[in-house]
C-alpha cells in the first residue's frame, strides 16, 4: 500500500482530473498505473515528487492537456446535478404551499445552478492542485455564499421586475411532491448511497413537522433554525467518523 503522501497526491489528481472533465475510466487507468509506480519507487526509498519529475500542480495540469474532454460522460452528469439541485427547490416550496413561480425565477434558477456548478468544477481543481493553506478557507467561503448571494439577487430583481407568474394548484402541488421523491430515490439507487434520500429528509421533514404544530410563528423559526442544523452536523459528524473508521480497517 502506498504513503500517505502518496494517496493524497492520487486523490488529488483524480479530483483533479475528473473537474476537468475527463472519462472517468481513463482516469481509473492512470490512477491505477501511477500507483503502481508509485508503490514501487516506495519501495526503494523515492517520493512522489521523484517519480513525477515536477510540481504537482504542473504534473496534473500535464495530464488533463494529454486527455481530451469527455464531454458525453459530463453531459451524463449534468442533467442529474440540475434536476436534482431543481428538486430541493421544487419539494420545499411544494411543501410551504408555496409553488408558483415567475417566467425570470423559471429562468434564473437554472442559469445560477450553472453557473454555480462551472465554479465548483474551477474550485474543485484549484484545490486538488495546490497545497491547502488559507486560501482553501476562502475558496469554501466563496462558494457557500456565491450561491446564496445569487439567489438573493434574484429575489430582488424578481421584486423589481413584473413578469408573468405561473401558479401550480393542489393536483400540481402533490405531484411535484411525489415527482421529487421518486427522483431524489432515482439519484440514491444511481450512486448507491443513501445521501440524496437523507438531505431532503432533514432539510425538509422536521420544517413539515413544526410547521404543522400549534406554536407561535417565532417558536416555529427557532425551532427550525436549531433543529435543522443540528441534524445536519450529526450526519456530517457521522460521515466523518464512517470514513475515518473505514481508513484505519484499511491500514
Amino acid at each position: 500500500m502506498v504513503s500517505k503522501q502518496s494517496e493524497e497526491f492520487l486523490k488529488n489528481l483524480r479530483l483533479y482530473l475528473f473537474s476537468s472533465g475527463k472519462n472517468e475510466k481513463e482516469i481509473e487507468d492512470i490512477i491505477s498505473e501511477l500507483e503502481d509506480h508509485l508503490l514501487e519507487a516506495e519501495s526503494q526509498g523515492k517520493s512522489v515528487e521523484d517519480i513525477i519529475g515536477q510540481s504537482p500542480k504542473h504534473y496534473m495540469e500535464q495530464i488533463a492537456q494529454e486527455m481530451s474532454f469527455d464531454a458525453l460522460g459530463w453531459m451524463k452528469y449534468l442533467p442529474v446535478i440540475m434536476i436534482g439541485s431543481l428538486s430541493y427547490i421544487v419539494l420545499g416550496d411544494a411543501l410551504r404551499d408555496e409553488l408558483q413561480y415567475t417566467l425570470l425565477e423559471l429562468v434564473g434558477y437554472p442559469l445560477i445552478l450553472v453557473l454555480f456548478i462551472m465554479l465548483i468544477s474551477l474550485s474543485f481543481k484549484y484545490l486538488a492542485a495546490t497545497p491547502p493553506d488559507y486560501k482553501h478557507w476562502i475558496v469554501f467561503g466563496f462558494l457557500g455564499v456565491f450561491p446564496m448571494g445569487m439567489f438573493l439577487g434574484l429575489l430582488i430583481l424578481n421584486r423589481r421586475m413584473e413578469t408573468e407568474m405561473v401558479v401550480f394548484g393542489t393536483a400540481g402541488q402533490i405531484a411535484a411532491i411525489v415527482a421529487t421523491i421518486l427522483i431524489f430515490i432515482a439519484i440514491s439507487i444511481w450512486t448507491k448511497t443513501w445521501i440524496s434520500i437523507i438531505l431532503p429528509v432533514i432539510l425538509f421533514v422536521p420544517e413539515f413537522i413544526i410547521n404543522s404544530t400549534s406554536f407561535d410563528e417565532g417558536t416555529k423559526l427557532t425551532m427550525s433554525a436549531v433543529i435543522t442544523p443540528v441534524l445536519f452536523a450529526f450526519f456530517f459528524w457521522y460521515l466523518l467518523k464512517k470514513e475515518k473508521t473505514e481508513t484505519c480497517e484499511d491500514c
